[in-house]
């Protein structure tokens, strides 16, 4: 249980800066930005990239849990290391595109300042 719980800290560990800064993210936009042009499809990608940070965590905690609890080492992990590796990759594809959302949510919006 012990290396269960230590796997466990540092896979969390891994993702926490990423997890507050789409927090932080989502909070500023939400509290101090008022409603501007871009300032919707900015919080989209933020929220978008929270989502997808979230399920990086919900991830690594099932890895480990299912490291700790094999019974026959790792031979019976291989497929499901290859489903882990998709998976991620699939989430940093829908984080990428929440990253776009957002740049594209500050350039119209400094657009708009420009020309107003």
């Amino acid at each position: 249980m012990d290396g269960f719980l230590t796997q466990l800290l540092t896979m969390l560990g891994y993702q926490l800066p990423e997890l507050l800064a789409c927090v932080a993210g989502i909070a500023m936009l939400a509290m101090w930005v008022p409603a501007a042009p871009g300032r919707k499809l900015a919080l989209a990608g933020v929220a978008l990239m929270l989502v997808t940070t979230l399920l990086r965590v919900a991830m690594s905690v099932w890895q480990a849990w299912l490291i700790n609890n094999t019974a026959d080492g790792y031979a019976s992990l291989s497929g499901m290391m290859s489903l882990f590796g998709a998976f991620g990759m699939l989430l940093s594809v829908v984080s990428a595109v929440g990253l776009v959302l957002l740049v594209w949510g500050a350039c119209k919006a400094m657009q708009a300042a420009r020309t107003a």
